[in-house]
């Protein structure tokens, strides 16, 4: 039997399904001892309008966790 869809086929339909975009969020957090630490966290963007703010918020999520 043969292949009906290749898997890159199949994830570029899932990526339009989805729609948006991810972007990999790094944070640089300070520690109570001085030192700087990297929290990084994959963050899905439906509306581009939208990116400043929620770009900011999951950066006060990140700080509030550290």
């Amino acid at each position: 039997m043969a292949k009906q869809q290749s898997f890159e086929e199949k994830v570029k339909k899932l990526a339009k399904e989805a729609g948006g975009k991810t972007i990999k969020f790094v944070a640089a957090v300070k520690t109570p001892k001085g030192t700087y630490r990297f929290n990084q966290k994959l963050v899905k963007i439906r509306d581009e309008k939208t990116e400043d703010a929620v770009l900011e918020s999951e950066y006060k999520r990140m700080n509030e966790s550290a």
